[in-house]
């Protein structure tokens, strides 16, 4: 041995230097696999996707559905990742992964299945609802052989810049299952980042020390090697993950019970891959089997559906006391109140449409409007959706003022119309805001006259109350009211803006809102928003409404009642 070769390997440290003492008396003449021994893989681990024996392949509802390839309650198709740092400088050509029941020695593959008959004429048992043996499962055929993952997608896949190198949960997380995007990947830490090594090729095979029909091995899969004709360089103490994803066609199905080590080589030839090529000395790392812990609770479904005239978030705290004495502060979704002040005026949910210094009476040459407001919430998975129901304006003799139309209508003066939509911003604007269907909370008027009278009008009409803001009770719970993710159907879904065009007006010289009335809703409730995919947290909508007469209109007091019903889909 040389004397840089000594040196070398007395500067990595006193405890290595006291070994080297002892071992150099002895061999001396050592080649360079001897320093390979004394440089192992550094800083090694081994994570499993499962640590569920490899009978225990089902979810908590004792099916598949939720316990697919490389998921934690798979034991049957699992993936694995091995960590490490190489001591020596290199280009890496091969790595080797054999899996034994112990650590050194003979080598027999893990598993729990048993032997029946003895040798030299054994036969390996059939796994059991509680057996099975170590096996690295390959596909055949177009799509389902082992193949390295995409490197399109490798900054999707694992967390580039993280030093752990995790496999990201977003957008991608893990490959595709059904393997169209490899199953399989070798990377390292460039000093700023993990890039991933491309141009490696995987087989696995069965290398025990004994067979089958002297039950001394399982016959299954248990050594995996990676080759690359190019290979990748790496410099001393660089970390190297090598991950096997498991798919639908590749992956490793666990032993049915008890610890089991796996032993690891790099080598710097694709080809021979023995001692003569050997980098870093071969090392082990370990693991176990353990059956999950099964936890079972339910969930019950649950619904808050509020519908009133008051939205709480428009009131000061003053005036909150005042609608709900139960409370003093604003709180998380808090529900509707049917008015702002109980007892006093109008009855609870009841509104008042027309001029209000006319005894809220309608006229020919201006639209009336009014407002109420509902608010849900639900955790029913596949959504919900918001019915109406209820007919138009009616007198005590049975006179009618026209329902405006199953499609969505501009008011027009001086022709009988009632209608409703939904007063909040466009559909549109989830896409460009995260308060998507903001709640309106403007109404119509114009210099002393109020065209939208609403049971809030001593509210901040015009918005959330700046109380909300200082209110701890709200936590972070709270979210400006909207509609989201409930989409409005298109015919109401105009409700805010102008209904009384013309420049003396307020807002300008055209009408911007639209409404419909179905006649038929009071025997079958018309939609009038939904959600079909995700749960319904604490979606809000104010529900505007219009009424034109012309001067044949019957006089008389005209009444109706409209009822709002939620229906969530599980």
């Amino acid at each position: 041995m040389s004397i840089n070769k000594l040196k070398s390997i007395v500067r990595r440290g006193t405890m290595f230097g006291a070994v080297f003492a002892v071992v150099a008396a002895t061999f001396a003449p050592a080649s360079l696999t001897f320093a390979d021994a004394l440089n192992p893989l550094t800083d090694r681990s081994l994570t499993l996707s499962s640590s569920s024996p490899g009978w225990d392949y089902k979810d908590g509802s004792g099916n598949t559905t939720y316990a697919q390839p490389n998921s934690g309650a798979n034991g049957k198709q699992t993936g694995n990742t091995f960590a490490f740092k190489v001591s020596s400088t290199a280009t890496i050509k091969g790595f080797t992964f054999q899996y034994c029941t112990t650590s050194a020695g003979n080598c027999l593959s893990p598993g729990n299945q048993g032997f029946t008959g003895s040798s030299p004429s054994a036969t390996r048992t059939a796994a059991t609802a509680t057996t099975a043996d170590l096996n690295v499962v390959t596909g055949t055929g177009t799509g389902n052989v082992p193949a390295e993952v995409d490197n399109s997608i490798f900054s999707d896949v694992i967390n580039t810049t993280d030093v752990n190198g995790t496999p990201k949960r977003s957008p991608v997380g893990i490959p595709n299952i059904d393997n169209s995007q490899g199953n399989f990947l070798v990377m390292y830490w460039n000093g700023s980042a993990w890039a991933q090594s491309t141009g490696w090729s995987m087989t696995a095979s069965n290398v025990e020390t004994g067979d089958v029909a002297h039950a001394t091995g399982t016959g299954k899969n248990n050594f995996i090697k990676l080759v690359n004709s190019t290979g990748q360089s790496l410099s001393t103490t660089t970390p190297v993950k090598v991950i096997f994803f498991g798919t639908n066609t590749n992956y490793l199905t666990n032993p049915g019970a008890g610890a089991f080590f796996v032993k690891i080589n790099d080598y710097n030839d694709n080809t021979t891959l023995d001692s003569t090529t050997l980098v870093d000395g071969g090392v082990t790392v370990a693991n176990v089997m353990n059956q999950s812990i099964q936890i079972q609770t339910k969930v019950l479904e649950t619904m808050d559906f509020s519908v009133g005239t008051v939205d709480p978030y428009t009131l000061s705290d003053a005036q909150l006391v005042i609608a709900d004495p139960s409370r003093s502060t604003h709180g998380q979704c808090d529900p509707i109140l049917k008015t702002m002040t109980p007892g006093v005026g109008n009855a609870d949910n009841s509104l008042d449409l027309g001029d209000q210094v006319a005894e809220n009476s309608l006229r020919t040459d201006k639209t009336y409007s009014t407002h109420s407001y509902w608010r849900l919430s639900s955790n029913s998975s596949a959504g919900a959706t918001v019915y109406y129901s209820g007919v138009t304006l009616k007198n005590t003799v049975g006179d009618e003022i026209a329902p405006i139309g199953t499609a969505a209508a501009f008011p027009s003066r001086g022709t009988p119309q009632f209608g409703l939509a939904i007063a909040n911003g466009s559909v549109t604007d989830e896409s460009t805001t995260p308060t998507g269907h903001a709640v309106n909370y403007s109404v119509e008027e114009t210099a002393g006259k109020v065209y939208e009278n609403g049971a809030d009008k001593n509210a901040n009409t015009q918005g959330v109350d700046a109380s909300v803001a200082t209110d701890t009770a709200l936590l972070t719970g709270y979210h400006a009211p909207k509609l989201a993710p409930l989409a409005p159907y298109a015919q109401y879904d105009q409700g805010a803006g102008i209904v009384n065009p013309g420049g003396a007006d307020y807002g300008g010289s055209a009408a911007t809102a639209k409404f419909a009335f179905d006649p038929t809703s009071n025997t079958i409730p018309t939609p009038i928003a939904s959600e079909s995919s995700s749960v319904v947290d604490c979606v809000t909508a104010k529900i505007r409404y219009i009424a034109n007469i012309a001067a044949t209109t019957p006089a008389g007091i005209y009444t109706t009642k409209i009822n709002y019903i939620a229906a969530p889909q599980y």
